[in-house]
């Protein structure tokens, strides 16, 4: 039994099922990584191990490690497996479980049907190696208490003036207006005045205008500074005759446009007749309601009916179209490890699986058909 359970370990290594011929077939399956809220605890992915005992055909992959193994032929190595198996049967009939190492326990209950119970520790695998549970418990919330704003409360400062400061300042300032009003007053009483010395008395109170301003252009000192250069009296002329010659150039420019006038007939008093045409609508076709494609289920715990194994997913889909064409409406895909399995049924309790299977096995269509069984 120890050569048996260590042939079929090295070869689920490698494979997801390994059949032994007369006993039924171990299959490997992958676990994800499980979370429980309750106790905080994160469990790693693993993969575990089924038993179908419906799977009794020699595909020749144990028969191969016997060969290797033994060095030794094809024959030779079906009758040693073959009388492993029945002493293997003879076991489990009397003790009613048999343990094979590192893969798990066979059982053979009241009813006749076997039931595999996988390693507890999980099934080895080289990619999951080193990865083990751990516990992290929820982090509850802290209360963390607010700070108060500082509030600041500002002091009054008393400011002291120095009663010699002030002093100062208002002695400066009355030296300084006395001095602006003594130079005021100088100013208006030593002021000299300004008159010509060159008119005469009589002149100096005629009213004349003529004469008073012929001595003021002559004899003052102030008409030289009024009076106006002749050169440029002389400029304001010309710029004068520019300007006035300006306009009159402006004037002879303009020119009389002719102005062409045409008469346009008046509007008819009949309107015009609108021709309206006959549009065509499109018509909107209806279009037949695309044909439900199956999807993929969800797989849940409980035996299921395989009936067919492949390895894309639209094969799948016209396997699973042909069921449900053949009355089995119920019938689905189970994806597992890059493998599209059909299921034609689902049954809670491993015992009505293998009697439906019993019944379909009649059937040469599902003469290969199995029992897969998930937790």
């Amino acid at each position: 039994m120890i050569e048996l359970a260590k042939h079929i370990e090295v070869l689920l290594l490698e494979n997801d099922c390994v059949i032994v011929p007369g006993l039924g077939g171990f299959i490997a399956h992958y676990r994800s990584c499980v979370y429980n809220e309750d106790t905080g605890e994160f469990c790693p992915p693993a993969r575990t191990i089924g038993f179908n005992p419906q799977l009794v055909m020699n595909d020749g992959l144990l028969v191969q490690s016997y060969m290797q193994a033994y060095n030794t032929d094809f024959p030779d190595a079906t009758r040693k497996i073959e009388k492993l198996v029945q002493k293997l049967k003879e076991d489990i009939y009397r003790y009613g479980h048999i343990y094979l190492n590192n893969v798990g326990t066979l059982y053979y209950n009241m009813n006749g049907v076997y039931e595999f119970e996988p390693e507890a520790n999980g099934f080895f695998t080289p990619s999951l190696y080193g990865l083990q549970g751990f516990t992290f418990p929820k982090l509850s919330p802290e209360n963390v208490p607010q700070e108060k704003p500082l509030v600041e409360y500002a002091m009054p400062r008393t400011v002291k003036t120095s009663t010699r400061r002030s002093s100062f300042h208002y002695r400066r300032w009355s030296k300084n207006i006395v001095a602006i009003a003594a130079a005021i007053l100088l100013f208006f009483l030593f002021s000299i005045p300004v008159e010509n010395t060159y008119l005469d008395d009589a002149e100096y109170a005629s009213l004349g205008s003529t004469g008073l301003f012929d001595a003021i252009k002559n004899h003052s000192m102030a008409s030289s500074i009024i009076t106006v250069s002749p050169s440029v009296q002389q400029q304001e002329k010309k710029q004068k005759t520019v300007k006035k010659q300006s306009v009159k150039n402006n004037i002879n420019t303009l020119k009389p446009v002719a102005v062409k006038i045409e008469k346009v007939a008046a509007p008819s008093a009949k309107p015009a007749a609108h021709v309206v045409k006959d549009v065509k609508q499109p018509v909107e076709k209806k279009t037949p309601a695309a044909n439900k494609v199956p999807q993929k289920a969800t797989t849940k715990a409980g035996s299921y009916i395989i009936v067919a194994s492949l390895a894309t997913n639209s094969d799948a889909m016209q396997v699973v179209k042909q069921m449900q064409q053949k009355g089995y409406k119920e019938a689905q895909i189970l994806e597992s490890d890059g493998r599209f399995r059909v299921a034609i049924n689902r049954y809670t309790n491993q015992t009505d699986a293998y009697k439906q299977i019993k019944e379909l096995k009649k059937n040469a269509d599902f003469a290969s058909a199995w029992v897969l069984t998930t937790k």
